[in-house]
C-alpha cells in the first residue's frame, strides 16, 4: 500500500481553492444540520416520548428530519472523503483547517493551511497540531 501523498509547497496551493470550495460545502450542510436539529427539537419539546409512536400526528415528520439528518452528516463525510483522495487531511470542519504532507529539509512535515488564507504559509510536524504552526 502505498503512504500518503507528499506535495510540493506550489502543488499545495493548488489545492487552496479547492479547500475553499469543499468548506464552503461543509458550511452550507453544517447550517441545513443546524436548522433540522431545530426542528427536530421542538417536535421532542412538543411530543417528548410519544414522538416514537406512529400513532403521533409529528410522527413522520420527526422521521423525515432524521433522515434528512443522516444525508447531510453523509454529505458532509462525502466532502471529507473527497478532500482526504485529493491528498490533504482534514483537521477540523468548524475552524476550517487541513494539512497535506511535505517534506522539509528531509523530515515528513505538514504544510498546514487554515480557511481564509490565500496560500499555505506554514507548517508543523507530523505529530503535532495548528498550534504548533511556523512560518515557512
Amino acid at each position: 500500500m502505498p503512504g500518503p501523498r507528499v506535495f510540493t509547497l506550489d502543488e499545495a496551493n493548488e489545492l487552496v481553492p479547492a479547500l475553499e470550495t469543499a468548506f464552503a460545502q461543509i458550511d452550507t450542510h453544517r447550517e441545513q444540520l443546524r436548522t433540522l436539529k431545530i426542528k427536530l427539537h421542538a417536535l421532542e419539546m412538543i411530543w417528548g416520548p410519544e414522538l416514537a409512536d406512529d400513532a403521533c400526528p409529528d410522527h413522520h415528520e420527526s422521521r423525515s428530519l432524521l433522515n434528512q439528518l443522516k444525508g447531510e452528516e453523509s454529505a458532509i463525510g462525502d466532502v471529507v472523503q473527497k478532500l482526504n483522495a485529493d491528498g490533504a487531511v482534514v483537521k477540523d470542519v468548524h475552524a476550517g483547517l487541513a494539512d497535506v504532507y511535505h517534506v522539509r529539509d528531509g523530515i515528513l512535515v505538514h504544510l498546514c493551511w487554515k480557511r481564509g488564507e490565500p496560500a499555505i504559509t506554514a507548517w508543523h510536524h507530523v505529530d503535532e497540531g495548528f498550534d504548533s504552526r511556523q512560518e515557512l
